[in-house]
C-alpha cells in the first residue's frame, strides 16, 4: 500500500508534538510494509520516500529533475502560529455550518468535494498573511509533486495540510484521511482565527475518514464542527523509545519538578509558575523547577519569576533539542502537565518512560488511557501542591509511582497503534 503523507513537521523540523507523533507513526507503518511518500513545507519542490525503518530515521529529500531523482539540501519555512482574532463566537461557526452542506455517507468512501468548496479554499489561501501564504505555496507544491507519484490514499495531518488533501482528493480521486492532532479551539482556548476554523471544518467534513487522537478531540469536533460520528476513528498516540535505555541522572541535590512544552496559554505554563510560587513559599525545603520550552509567554514568565524573587529557583531552558529533552526528563523527579486543553499529550508518555512521577490535567486526551498518573483539573493548584508534597515527603511512594509509570508506558507502542491506522486505510481501499 502506498500512502501520500502530508505533514508540516518531521524531525529535525519540529515545533511541537506533531513532528514526534509523525516520526513514530511513519516508522512503524514502514516496518509493516506501508510505502510512504512524505511532503514537508520545504522551499524546494521535494518529497521523501520512506519504506523502511532506516529511511524513517534518515529520510532523503528527492527532487524530480528531468525524470532523475537526486538528493538535495533543504531549507524550511519559519513557522509562527496565527494570533486568534478574538471577536468570533458560535454564531460565526453556525454560519459556516449552514453555508456548507456536508454530503451524506452513502458508501464507505468518497465524500464528494464540490467545486465551490475548492474555490472557497482557494479564496481562504489568498489572504494577505505570512503563514496562510506558505500554506498556499505548500498546497501548490503538493499538487505538482503528486503528478509524479503513485499512491493509493492521502493522509493529511492537521489544518495546514488539509487544503492540499482536499485538492488531491478531487484531482486524483483518491480517499482522504484527515488526522486531527489539535484544533484551533485548543490553540486559542475558544474561538480562534476564522480562516483556520473554516479550513478545519471543510477538511474534516469533506474527507473520507477522520482520525482523532483522543475521545476528547473526537467530542470537540463533533460538537463544534458537526463531523459525522460514523467517519471518526479514535487512535491514541504512542511514543518512540529513546535509542538508549532511559537513565536517571542527578544534577541537583534537591528534587526537580519539570514543565515541558510550548510556552503558550494552551499548555498552562502560567499555572505551573503559580504552583511553583506557592510551593516554594509553603513547603519549606529546597526545590528546583525547570520550565523547558519556548513560546510567546517566555519573556513574561521570566519577568514574573524575577519580580516574585523566585528566579533563582526556576530555570528557563528555552527551546530544547531532542537530546536536551531527554536530558531534562532524565534529571526530573516529577513532571506537571497543567494543560488547559490538550488533545493528547505525548510528553506524558515520554515522562513515564523516564521514570518521572506524572501529574496531568483531566483536560487532556492522554488522561483517558494512562493509569499511573495523578489526574487533576488544570486550575486546581492546591490539589497539585498537595500531591507533590505527599510524594516528596514519602520517597518510597514516589519511587514506587515512578516504577509503575515505567512499566505501564511500555504498552503504548506505535506498532500497535499503526495496526489501527492500517485498519482505517483498509476500510477505504478495500471497501
Amino acid at each position: 500500500m502506498r500512502v501520500l503523507m502530508l505533514t508540516w513537521e518531521y524531525p529535525p523540523f519540529i515545533t511541537g508534538g506533531l513532528g514526534i507523533a509523525c516520526y513514530g507513526m511513519f516508522k512503524a507503518l514502514a516496518e509493516k510494509g506501508i510505502k510512504i511518500y512524505m511532503i514537508l513545507p520545504t522551499q524546494e519542490k521535494v518529497f521523501f520516500e520512506i519504506s523502511s525503518s532506516w529511511e524513517s530515521d534518515y529520510p532523503t529529500a528527492k527532487k524530480l529533475n528531468k525524470n532523475q531523482i537526486e538528493p538535495i539540501p533543504l531549507s524550511f519555512y519559519e513557522f509562527h502560529y496565527l494570533e486568534p482574532k478574538g471577536a468570533y463566537s458560535s454564531a460565526f461557526l453556525t454560519s459556516i455550518i449552514k453555508k456548507w452542506k456536508v454530503p451524506e455517507l452513502k458508501t464507505k468512501i468518497l465524500y464528494e468535494v464540490p467545486e465551490e468548496v475548492l474555490e472557497r479554499i482557494s479564496h481562504l489561501l489568498s489572504q494577505d498573511n505570512s503563514l496562510i501564504s506558505k500554506v498556499s505555496t505548500y498546497t501548490e507544491i503538493v499538487i505538482e509533486l503528486s503528478k509524479y507519484l503513485k499512491f493509493d490514499l492521502i493522509h493529511a495531518h492537521d489544518w495546514l495540510t488539509y487544503p492540499a488533501g482536499l485538492f488531491l482528493k478531487k484531482l486524483c480521486k483518491a480517499p482522504l484521511v484527515t488526522h486531527i492532532h489539535a484544533t484551533e479551539f485548543d490553540r486559542a482556548l475558544g474561538f480562534g482565527h476564522p480562516v483556520i476554523h473554516e479550513i478545519e471544518y471543510l477538511g474534516l467534513n469533506f474527507s473520507d475518514r477522520v482520525i482523532a487522537v483522543s475521545k476528547y478531540t473526537s467530542n470537540l469536533i463533533k460538537e463544534h464542527y458537526k463531523v459525522a460520528e460514523e467517519k471518526i476513528r479514535v487512535v491514541y498516540n504512542a511514543f518512540s523509545p529513546s535509542s538508549k535505555p532511559p537513565q536517571k541522572i542527578k544534577k541537583f541535590k534537591e528534587p526537580v519538578i519539570l514543565f515541558l512544552g510550548r510556552l503558550t496559554i494552551q499548555k498552562g505554563p502560567k499555572i505551573f509558575l503559580d504552583f511553583a510560587k506557592k510551593l516554594i513559599r509553603g513547603y519549606g525545603k529546597k526545590l528546583r523547577f525547570l520550565i523547558a520550552g519556548a513560546g510567546e509567554m517566555e519573556r513574561d514568565l521570566m519577568l514574573e519569576a524575577a519580580s516574585l524573587g523566585i528566579g533563582t529557583k526556576i530555570m528557563f531552558t528555552g527551546f530544547l533539542t531532542r537530546e536536551e529533552v531527554e536530558t531534562a526528563l532524565s534529571m526530573s523527579d516529577i513532571v506537571v502537565m497543567p494543560s488547559v486543553s490538550e488533545p493528547f499529550g505525548i510528553v506524558a508518555l515520554e515522562a513515564m518512560s523516564y521514570g518521572c512521577a506524572l501529574i496531568v490535567s483531566k483536560q487532556s486526551g492522554v488522561s483517558e488511557v494512562i493509569k499511573s498518573a495523578y489526574k487533576v483539573d488544570f486550575w486546581d493548584i492546591d490539589k497539585i501542591i498537595n500531591i507533590v508534597i505527599d510524594l516528596l515527603n514519602n520517597p518510597q511512594k514516589l519511587k514506587d509511582f515512578q516504577e509503575k509509570a515505567k512499566v505501564e508506558v511500555q504498552k503504548f507502542k506505535w506498532s500497535q497503534k499503526t495496526e489501527e491506522i492500517i485498519n482505517v486505510y483498509n476500510e477505504l481501499i478495500y471497501h
